[in-house]
């Protein structure tokens, strides 16, 4: 493992990205994101997968250089087309249309559609949170996961996130539909390592605990016929201008066709509501806290320092002494 700190990780990041095809933008977007969510600990959508955008780049299923096209046709209603682009960047092209509408509407709605999937969910939320507005948002990708016990992948691990403001920072939820997120099947399989059962079903659709044969199979999504609900309901908000539906979008990992999914981000103005809205939410979560041991949205310690394999760091253009 290399022990790298941010400004050199980030150096790293956007080298490599405008090495593949990516442009400032593109690099300045994804490197930002990615590094998020590194900090916070969620490494599996952090600088691991940012091996995937490379690939995607290099492939050409990833637009390098796009021009994302935002409407605000309605004053609570923003779209952005991503032009086969970054989620990450259709969205920073779209924000201040969003804070502005939710400001005088006191709530608005993003939709994104035809986007890479889109990283860390968490990222989206807690940027609008640190502007003092709450923010639910939730996505699609390729079908990856099963419904209802069927034996295929039918929807996306479609995750959703909530952010408060809060101090030192948002308050966040960020988590798939799924019982497990696809790159932990992904990495035990690279491992030699099993997965712990309930996780995904095999190629004939039986359940497995051997991560190779569930790289053939779906996942499942958690509590059965209740996570299967939240699915679909994400995925259907998450198509709402156009997004591919997850059985319609190609794979991510591989081939040359982009999966142009989708990603839907509400923004609450809570002033709109109740001036003291926030402190009432800040003193009840200090109550669950105090009484119960509850940490609502605060499972992360943010790191000034990241470990990388020896590979990874190899792939972003790194060098050992």
């Amino acid at each position: 493992m290399i022990e790298v700190d941010g400004d050199r990780l980030s150096a790293l990041c956007r080298t490599a990205i405008i090495a593949a095809g990516g442009d400032e933008p593109t690099a300045t977007a994804l490197t930002d994101a990615v590094l998020a969510a590194e900090r916070r600990g969620n490494r599996a959508v952090g600088v691991a997968h940012l091996v995937d955008y490379l690939d995607a780049l290099e492939r050409g299923r990833l637009n390098g250089t796009p021009r994302p096209v935002v409407r605000h046709d309605r004053r609570a209603v923003v779209t952005v087309e991503t032009d086969d682009g970054i989620a990450q960047l259709a969205f920073l092209a779209a924000r201040p249309a969003l804070s502005t509408a939710a400001r005088e509407c006191g709530v608005a709605m993003l939709s994104i559609s035809g986007s890479f999937t889109v990283g860390e969910l968490g990222y989206y939320t807690s940027e609008l949170a640190t502007e003092g507005l709450v923010a639910l948002a939730g996505a699609n990708s390729p079908a990856l996961m099963s419904l209802y016990d069927a034996p295929d992948a039918l929807t996306g691990t479609n995750p959703f996130s909530f952010a408060l403001p809060g101090l030192p920072s948002p308050r966040l939820v960020d988590q798939a539909s799924s019982a497990v997120a696809w790159v932990r099947i992904r990495d035990a399989a690279a491992a030699g390592e099993p997965i712990p059962p309930g996780w995904a079903l095999d190629a004939n659709g039986a359940p497995t605990t051997d991560a190779a044969a569930a790289l053939l199979g779906p996942l499942l999504p958690f509590g059965g016929v209740k996570g299967s609900n939240i699915a679909l309901v994400i995925e259907l908000l998450s198509v709402l201008s156009g997004g591919s539906f997850s059985m319609d979008a190609p794979d991510f990992a591989s081939g040359e066709r982009p999966p142009r999914v989708g990603l839907f981000l509400i923004a609450l103005d809570p002033a709109a509501f109740a001036a003291d809205y926030l402190q009432r939410v800040e003193d009840h979560l200090e109550r669950l806290q105090v009484r119960y041991g509850i940490d609502f949205g605060r499972y992360f310690a943010p790191v000034a320092r990241m470990q990388l394999s020896d590979d990874l760091y190899a792939r972003l253009g790194g060098t050992t002494p």
